[in-house]
């Protein structure tokens, strides 16, 4: 990653940006911008105990901001990954908030 991505990431993180990731199943989350790998939250099941993830993919918009550019099929957590659920997911039918 180069020093300038490295700078906007960091800044993001530490304003506490968000940006909306909207899913193939039309459900969208609220990520912190320049995060990698984002937790979907209600996906625990006994195939997937830790879990469904994506990974987020982001480039420099006209102006150098990081916009999410797609993501990766979504995929089980690995065992010795923790991820946090984003704050709040919304779909398309419901609105709900995970704090």
């Amino acid at each position: 990653m180069n020093i300038a991505k490295q700078a906007e990431l960091e800044t993001a993180i530490a304003e506490g940006k968000f940006t909306t990731l909207t899913l193939s199943s039309e459900t969208s989350l609220e990520v912190p911008a320049g995060s990698r790998f984002v937790g979907i939250p209600g996906t625990k099941s006994p195939q997937n105990p830790g879990g469904i993830m994506v990974e987020v993919y982001w480039e420099p918009d006209e102006s150098g901001s990081l916009c999410i550019s797609g993501h990766s099929d979504e995929m089980p957590i690995p065992p010795h990954i923790q991820l946090s659920d984003p704050p709040n997911t919304k779909s398309a039918k419901k609105t709900r908030n995970y704090n």
